[in-house]
């Protein structure tokens, strides 16, 4: 019993790890880029760029970043792209939503073919439903 507890908390301990190295992989790259990025006042041109487009879900311009990252990274470049950006809980709550519903659209797409689903209907209707939640969600936290 002694060593069952022991191997399954030494398990834990590396796939735990494991996660959070692979997790670093993504996350510090991404925030660096940000950072980067903001220095060289280009922010303010991508956000001036997609603000009209960003505007539809109540998000500011530079958010975008955010998005494209979810769609053809994954979540964790999203994070990683989004936090230095400060954005409000509004804007968290209705980009979570949008890559709730579509994220990492290059690996899931095949993966979503492999099971005999039309990936590019899946992609497709993964993407529309996604922006139509972020406008819904906007509109609906204007109400309130």
């Amino acid at each position: 019993m002694k060593d069952y507890i022991y191997n399954s908390i030494k398990k834990g301990i590396i796939n735990g790890l494991s996660i959070i190295l692979i997790m670093a992989k993504v996350i510090i790259p991404c925030y660096i880029a940000i950072e980067f990025i903001k220095h060289l006042g280009l922010i303010e041109i991508i956000s001036k760029f997609f603000r009209p487009f960003m505007g539809w879900f109540g998000l500011p311009g530079e958010a975008a970043l955010g998005l494209i990252a979810g769609y053809l990274i994954n979540l964790y470049a999203a994070i990683a792209i989004l936090t230095p950006l400060n954005l409000s809980t509004k804007d968290i709550t209705i980009m979570a939503l949008m890559l709730g519903i579509s994220h990492a659209l290059p690996v899931e797409t095949p993966v979503t073919q492999k099971t005999g689903v039309n990936g590019w209907a899946m992609l497709l209707v993964r993407v529309v439903f996604s922006l139509i939640s972020g406008v819904l969600l906007n509109l609906l936290w204007k109400l309130l």
